[in-house]
């Protein structure tokens, strides 16, 4: 069973998965983990193997089938009460029936029903009316359009439309499809020697003759063996020594591996790429009707299967390479290949690993040979973390201090101890004497624009810094508040903070609580608000290595447990705690080593990459060895570009002598030129440094490597099914990887591998890394199994044939959700928006953002949003709490007052190409909180995207649909919301004015998450106490959409949101092809006619007389008047048959009709988002400007693909804009834009043609 995350509240996996510890209290208080969660009553102790038991029947409900489950009538109170509390924390409903020995305990999933329908209204203005009326008189719905979006009664002939659909899809990521030929004869090279020295070499005729005898073979063979170089050329030899046609593919998980093994190949054979040998990778390859060796992406061998199981009938062997990677591709072709080899008896499948779990593939394709093939790595010397700090005598500020604190702490527990143990005492004491606290609402209420600029100047002071008085202060508010219940002290201590930078994180120096914990313990649920808003971490640990959320569930506070637990499972932190591992196992250490590693880990979050140490070891190499190229594994693009900054810029000891280093950075989504030149060998006196992520760790062997920094750590997404979250988490890599990694030092001689980890953390990693069929979204795996697997197979039957199968309920709800928005139809088979959505490389939903974009003609703001949000946030979080001010208030400011975190997203991103153009980037970034790295990673996504569209025939080199006419509209606000909301649907929420509260389908109540703009309601230093109240009452829609909801208890939570009009959600939401009796009319709703009693007026009956009732799904019932219900209904229509019309022929000419269809669509979202008071910024649809190739950086993005053929940048004029202003206020005057020069600095060079 693949475990929940976090979110979900079951993380532990298995059977304990949502255990609760007997005491909150030791390292695991804080764990988000399974373990930690949910325990908030002191008085729920069951016996352990009722909350065992429990706990594994509820998580196997969770991913069952069964709607309903009963637990036994023999169950205590007690029992029942940890039952009724584990459920709220996995969101299940619990209801407990009957009396005395017949009560029992019924729990059932969130269906919707349990919530309340609130009134959905929708009106529109009378010019909004007009242009309906118009255009409908003009262009009546005709019966064809009506029929066409009623939902489907008997299934159409998939056959035809799948034959149809290929037929369009072919030219797209496809092999080519070739004959068979003899090879001809290899050519000598001077690379002979250099392959005869191989490992692999030795093994030449072994390997032939099993491959030979054999279906199915497995070769492990090490790092640096030769196993991918060669034996792809023994076959073709083979086949040239005995006259024997052959045609083989090879597969390599990453677009960057396939080009460069291709490359290496061809040079072996002295031939030119694309004769013999070629590759090819979505949107670029180099094929030739002779090329009878072709290295591809494995994306792009399943793209070849889906176009019949035919597609492999001229290919004698396949090689899957580097199988260990686990990736979702490689996992599916696994599937495809093992029924293909059934049918194709001329057929070879190789399987190709340097770290396999060989059992699992003998397992799954029946017994086959091993073959396994040493290594030729000198010996490898390990340096462990704790090594690494004894031999280099690394220390920093915060280990200094660390001896310092830990004496101190003994004396804070006992006094913590006796806070624990205090007498509640509610009365006032003389020591609290009165305080004049200014009125904070009025005094901090509203910044202007200067207020910014020093907002974000502010640095808090250091505990030790603190003037004496403000410490005493400090201290007795927390001591009031806590052993008094003294709500009225937080009014002096946010006074404080604000006007003598005394930090949100304050510790009470004789006890070390943070106001975050106190409020916590004492259940003052406004003020735990407050404070989050404020900036308080919720990681921070008491002495007695309580957080916030330990002491709340020690307590008692439910409504707080739930709020902390709602906001620590949203946070994108993978389980990385080393120093509760440290304190659990540390047992097996030396008692020196112990202390090195608690004072470190004291000192440095393990959730981040430590680049000073890094820095530390890279010195010390660069002084101790003359020569040999340095290694450095890091998680992703972002630590990369950090590093490479210090080394070229930012570190003297090595900027002033940049002339002797040459940096390079490898990562998957980069051009090829940096990887060739990463193979060369430096000049004499050049020392090569490379940044790389974990493609180094196989796909790409640099040969003169001596030396290899490992961080330990990965970037991997990952998606819990329950809650519908992604996350893209830092992560601790796996043993195999690890092993992987100490193996690049020896290519050329004696190696060191220096491991940023402990000899503890190796033995807790995982064996291998988890398969990411088991981690990320479904739905986009399941468009791709419906072109792979035969007809009439259902999707959950052909994916339950993976070596390691998702379980069955999660891809039951990917279908499902495939479904609502359209992508297939009752019976599975793929619409023809789905045929599409399958071939663009994003999930589905953002997919069909893009294309509504398309045919709503704003494509430019949505390219940018949607690779937005299929990549990750670009604004960081700071650590320090008023900088976590100062970067909301950056968001803040980015929104022009829309209500929107889409908006801060887009000019974010424009600003950003602004300052990139005038080259002051890295200025820009720091100043606004905004990632480098990931908006160098988005222009390469666009890139991308938009090839892809080309490609589909969406967007045109020149004519109707080119890139002007799909951005006609992009200047308008509203239309590009109407664009988001079609592609965020089903992700709704509701206002409910009544009750100042967000609702959902499933959730009574919803929560702005703290980093939503909409969350701040005014530019307000100090929250108000009542921020979600207020936040919800400032809004001027009922609408809003989200992009990810996080769940923990009974807290939801959205983040990303955007107002949008009710309008908009009549025209955009719910399914295309809505029943007849989707509309209903007065006459239905009012039954048989009997006047409302309750009706304090004729009025209001006549009001109600006149009302429909438009369900556009089992949730979103609008409420208007029956003309309007009409029209709007009409205008619906007549938009998806538009949309419809497109999908089917995208390259089809535009006719009048549908040019007026959009632009009174475009009108009435215009006019209904002014009559809303909403505000429609400038400069939006500005597109960026052309970029030299030098410039261009990651040219595609996050799967294996390429794009050389296509870029929209390289053939945009340079639209004059108010960019530049956008986040101009926030640089202080010193800041004079600087431009550097990227071309001497940079070894990354990146080349589009």
């Amino acid at each position: 069973m693949a475990r929940p995350c976090a979110a979900g509240g079951g993380a532990g996996g298995g059977g304990g998965g949502g255990g609760f510890p007997r005491q909150p209290g030791g390292p695991q208080g804080g764990s988000s983990s399974g373990r930690g969660r949910g325990r908030a009553l002191k008085d729920i102790r069951v016996d352990e193997e009722v909350e065992i038991a429990v706990s594994a029947a509820l998580e196997r409900f969770r991913y069952g089938d069964e709607k309903e489950m009963e637990f036994p009538s023999s169950f205590t109170n007690i029992e029942r009460a940890f039952v009724h509390r584990l459920c709220q924390s996995l969101g299940l409903v619990s209801k407990s029936r009957g009396k005395g020995s017949n009560r029992y305990l019924t729990v059932r999933k969130k269906d919707g029903s349990e919530v309340i329908h609130a009134v959905m209204t929708c009106c529109l203005v009378p010019t909004t009316k007009h242009a309906i009326q118009r255009l409908i008189q003009r262009f009546p719905v005709t019966s064809k359009e009506r029929t066409e979006l009623l939902p489907k009664t008997e299934r159409g002939n998939a056959f035809a439309v799948e034959a149809e659909n290929r037929e369009i899809n072919k030219a797209s990521g496809r092999l080519n499809s070739g004959i068979p030929q003899v090879p001809v004869k290899r050519g000598e090279s001077e690379f002979d020697y250099f392959r005869q020295s191989l490992p692999v070499f030795e093994k030449q005729e072994e390997i032939v003759k099993i491959i030979k005898e054999n279906k199915v073979v497995l070769i492990v063979g090490e790092t640096g063996s030769g196993k991918t170089t060669q034996i792809p050329q023994f076959l073709l030899d083979d086949c040239y020594k005995n006259g024997i046609p052959c045609r083989i593919f090879c597969t390599q998980p990453r677009r960057l591996a396939a080009i460069a093994v291709a490359e290496r190949v061809a040079a072996e054979r002295r031939e030119k790429i694309g004769q013999t040998v070629g590759y090819q990778i979505r949107l670029e390859s180099r094929v030739s009707p002779k090329t009878l060796l072709t290295f591809c992406t494995n994306g792009i061998l399943l793209r070849t299967l889906m176009t019949g199981d035919s597609a492999l009938s001229t290919v004698t062997h396949v090689i899957v390479d580097e199988v260990h990677e686990r990736d979702r591709f490689s996992d599916f072709l696994l599937i495809k290949l093992r029924d293909v080899l059934q049918k194709q008896s001329n057929l070879k499948l190789i399987i190709s690993s340097a770290a396999l779990d060989a059992n699992l593939f003998i397992r799954y394709f029946g017994s086959c040979p091993v073959i396994h093939i040493q290594g030729r790595p000198f010996e490898v010397k390990e340096m462990f973390l704790e090594d690494i700090l004894r031999s280099t005598g690394y220390t920093n500020k915060e280990m200094s201090k660390y001896k310092k604190e830990k004496q101190r702490e003994v004396k804070q527990q006992s006094t913590l101890t006796e806070w624990y143990s205090a007498q509640e005492d509610s009365s006032k004491t003389e020591s609290q004497r009165q305080r004049s606290v200014p009125n904070l609402s009025e005094e901090y209420n509203l910044m202007d624009d200067v207020g910014d600029t020093v907002f974000n100047q502010l640095t808090e002071k250091d505990a030790n810094c603190l003037e004496p008085w403000l410490i005493k202060e400090m201290d007795s508010c927390l001591s009031d508040i806590w052993l008094h219940k003294d709500i009225d002290s937080f009014a002096q201590v946010f006074h404080l903070i604000l006007t003598e930078n005394v930090s949100v994180d304050y510790r009470h120096s004789e006890t070390s609580a943070t106001a975050l914990m106190i409020a916590s313990g004492r259940g003052f649920l406004s003020q735990v608000e407050q404070l989050i808003s404020m900036g308080a971490s919720i990681h921070c640990k008491s002495s007695n290595g309580w957080m916030a959320l330990d002491w709340a569930k020690h307590f008692g506070q439910t409504e707080v447990v739930d709020l902390l637990e709602s906001y620590s499972a949203s946070v994108e932190f993978g389980n990385l705690d080393e120093s509760s591992l440290v304190q659990s196992s540390g047992n097996d250490l030396e008692a020196e080593d112990r202390e090195l590693l608690k004072a470190y880990h004291h000192s440095f979050d393990d959730e981040k990459v430590d680049l000073d140490l890094i820095m530390h070891i890279l010195y010390n190499i660069c002084h101790t060895s003359d020569s040999g190229a340095i290694l450095i594994f890091l998680p992703g693009y972002d630590e990369i570009v950090s590093l490479r900054d210090r080394i070229l810029f930012d570190d003297k000891r090595f900027a002033d002598n940049a002339h002797r280093y040459q940096v390079f950075m490898l990562h998957s989504n980069m051009q090829t030129l940096d990887q060739k030149k990463v193979l060369r060998s430096p000049p004499s006196g050049i020392r090569k440094i490379i940044l790389s992520t974990n493609i180094a760790e196989t796909s790409i062997t640099v040969n003169d490597v001596v030396f290899v920094i490992d961080s330990g750590k990965m970037k991997e997404k990952s998606f819990d099914a329950l809650s519908c979250v992604t996350m893209l988490k830092t992560v601790w890599i796996s043993k195999a990887s690890a092993i992987q990694r100490k193996g690049r030092a020896g290519r050329c001689r004696p190696g060191v591998c220096f491991r940023l980890f402990s000899r503890l953390r190796f033995q807790n990693m995982l064996e291998f890394q988890t398969p990411e069929l088991l981690r990320m979204p479904l739905q986009e795996l399941c468009l791709h199994t419906k072109l792979l697997a035969p007809i009439n197979c259902p999707i959950v039957d052909f994916l339950m044939k993976a070596p390691d199968p998702p379980p069955a309920l999660i891809v039951r709800n990917a279908v499902q959700m495939l479904k609502t928005i359209d992508a297939m139809d009752p019976w599975e088979d793929l619409t023809e928006l789905g045929y599409h959505l399958a071939e663009l490389p994003v999930e589905p939903h953002l997919g069909k953002m893009v294309l509504c974009a398309v045919v709503l003609k704003c494509l430019d703001p949505i390219l940018t949003i949607a690779c937005t949000l299929a990549y990750r946030d670009p604004f960081v979080l700071p650590t320090l709490a008023s900088q976590k001010r100062a970067a909301l208030l950056c968001r803040k400011r980015l929104t022009a007052g829309t209500f929107s975190d889409h908006m801060a997203l887009l000019r974010a991103f424009q600003a950003w190409q602004k300052a990139r153009s005038d080259g002051w980037e890295r200025t820009f970034c720091e100043k606004n909180f905004l990632s480098q790295a990931t908006m160098e990673i988005i222009i390469g996504m666009r890139t991308q995207l938009l090839g892809q569209l080309r490609a589909s025939g969406f967007v045109r080199a020149r004519g109707g649909a080119d890139i002007r006419d799909v951005n006609t509209n992009s200047e308008n606000w509203a239309v590009v919301k109407a664009a988001l909301v079609a592609g965020m649907y089903p992700n709704l929420v509701h206002v409910d004015r009544g009750n100042l509260v967000l609702t959902g389908p499933k959730e009574k109540k919803v929560r702005f998450h703290p980093t939503s703009v909409l969350n701040q309601t005014q530019y307000k230093k100090i929250p108000p106490a009542n921020g979600q109240a207020a936040a919800v009452q400032a809004l001027p829609t009922d609408w809003l959409i989200y992009d990810e909801m996080t769940r923990a208890h009974r807290i939801a939570n959205i983040r990303c949101c955007s107002v949008v009009t009710s309008v908009t959600v009549a025209l955009f939401c719910g399914p295309a092809r809505l029943p007849r009796n989707a509309l209903q009319e007065p006459s239905l709703l009012r039954g048989d006619g009997v006047s409302n009693e309750n009706s304090d007026s004729e009025l209001e009956d006549e009001a109600n007389s006149n009302s429909a009732l438009l369900k556009l799904d089992e949730w979103l019932h609008l409420k208007l008047d029956s003309e309007v219900a009409c029209l709007l209904l009409q205008l619906r229509q007549k938009w998806h048959s538009l949309f419809l019309r497109r999908m089917r022929a995208p390259s089809k000419p535009w006719s009048q009709i549908d040019e007026t269809i959009i632009k009174a669509i475009i009108t009435v979202l215009s006019t209904e988002e002014q009559a809303a008071g909403l505000q429609q910024p400038s400069g939006i649809g500005q597109r960026p400007r052309p970029m030299s190739s030098e410039e261009l950086p990651l040219a595609s993005a996050w799967r294996s693909t390429s794009s050389r053929n296509s870029s929209a940048e390289t053939e945009l004029p340079d639209d004059s804009s108010n960019a530049e202003k956008i986040l101009m206020k926030s640089m202080p005057p010193e800041f004079q834009p600087k431009k550097y020069n990227k071309k001497k600095h940079f070894a990354l060079q990146t080349n589009i043609r």
